[in-house]
């Protein structure tokens, strides 16, 4: 996992929760190829979700972010600062949010489930999901910037 990673932290939590998820699904191991090699496809499946996470958390900045090239750069302290206090703003924006508002970027942007996935769990069309999405995001831009938009 940690050359996968090149995390240790990442790597020994996902490590972690891969031998949770097959302690909790044993039964469901058929002896169909080795033990080692079921756990190696539930450890690569652990990665490419925490991979999806983080990927989809970055666009969620991304896409709320305002275009401010004065902005400090993350890598000076006062970047840091900067960004620190960014990401304590959004999560108490996130936290304003209706509780189907929340539940849509909760579901997309931090567990990572994709438009389809959502829409199973939400028992909604897949339009409907993705049109919610927007419109949470959209009132999350308004909250952080307190301009409205279209």
């Amino acid at each position: 996992m940690a050359h996968l990673t090149n995390d240790k932290n990442l790597a020994e939590d996902l490590t972690q929760e891969t031998f949770l998820s097959a302690w909790a699904r044993i039964d469901q191991y058929k002896g169909q190829a080795s033990m080692a090699t079921w756990l190696h496809k539930i450890a690569y499946h652990k990665f490419i979700d925490s991979r999806r996470k983080l990927e989809n958390h970055t666009n969620m900045l991304t896409r709320l972010k305002t275009d401010n090239p004065t902005r400090p750069q993350p890598t000076s302290p006062l970047g840091k600062l900067m960004a620190d206090e960014h990401s304590r703003l959004l999560y108490e924006a996130i936290h304003k949010l209706a509780p189907s508002e929340y539940l849509v970027i909760l579901l997309h942007y931090i567990q990572a489930l994709t438009f389809r996935e959502m829409a199973a769990v939400l028992d909604r069309p897949v339009g409907t999901v993705k049109w919610q999405t927007s419109r949470a995001l959209k009132k999350l831009k308004t909250f952080l910037t307190g301009k409205v938009q279209s």
